[in-house]
């Protein structure tokens, strides 16, 4: 959007068509990486927006570290989207997949793991049963995040844009735009470790979602609820407790 940098990943939802023809309201519902990575014209260009609610993915520890900046007239919530079966934050930190990676069985570890994690992260999550909370409260213009606005984030804008009923092809080219706003950082962080990348498949992985992301982990989220499900409405009533009427309350506040 203008007025943002492009390696904030800073967008909005708005203006997507679904699969019965209306489209998705502009001005309600915003991704963006940590708003501690917004410098002071940006964070003066969001306080204009009127965003009422900023809901917060990242770990308890990744907060800490870079916490969010106030935002006038917004309230700020913090849930963390990766959660252990213990219900324990999990840091998606980069140096943290790479740790985790290593246990990964197989040649490229990096995607196993990323493959993984976009398996579960989409199921019976409390980050995301507020997203939708909120949603229905109508407590909106909404903007969502965790630290680089790709995984997390991306996670999220999938379910919203199904809950919305848009189709898979274009959530799926919703969720890779990430990689044309943050190309510079990618390719900054390939040309730093060329030679390793061309002779890693791990290292090549890494870099690539280190600062963005690969169609097959936003395709994983959705192959792993048609796997267990004959179809979302059903998925959406047994893993966020959303109605059919609530379906339809979604669409009618956020479709036109």
């Amino acid at each position: 959007m203008s007025g943002f940098r492009q390696e904030n990943n800073f967008r909005e939802l708005g203006g997507y068509k679904t699969k019965d023809g209306r489209t998705v309201k502009k001005g309600l519902l915003y991704r963006s990486a940590a708003l501690g990575s917004m410098n002071e014209r940006e964070l003066k260009a969001l306080e204009k927006m009127g965003i009422r609610s900023i809901l917060d993915f990242r770990s308890r520890l990744e907060e800490a570290a870079f916490p969010d900046p106030p935002v006038p007239g917004a309230t700020n919530y913090h849930i963390s989207a990766m959660r252990d079966n213990d219900g324990n934050d999990v840091d998606y930190s980069p140096s943290a997949i790479l740790l985790a990676a290593a246990k990964e069985p197989g040649f490229n570890k990096v995607a196993a793991l990323t493959r993984h994690a976009y398996s579960f992260i989409v199921f019976d999550s409390e980050a995301y049963q507020k997203m939708f909370e909120l949603m229905l409260n109508e407590k909106t213009p909404l903007l969502f995040h965790c630290t680089q606005g790709k995984d997390r984030t991306g996670a999220a804008a999938i379910l919203i844009l199904l809950a919305l009923g848009v189709d898979e092809e274009t959530i799926l080219d919703d969720y890779v735009l990430t990689n044309k706003y943050r190309r510079l950082l990618i390719d900054k962080a390939m040309k730093k470790h060329r030679i390793l990348t061309k002779i890693s498949k791990n290292a090549h992985t890494f870099m690539l979602i280190r600062e963005g992301v690969d169609r097959s982990f936003g395709e994983a989220a959705i192959r792993s609820i048609k796997e267990r499900y004959p179809d979302y409405e059903t998925f959406f009533r047994k893993e966020y407790a959303l109605t059919a009427d609530d379906l339809a309350r979604l669409r009618d506040l956020y479709l036109e």
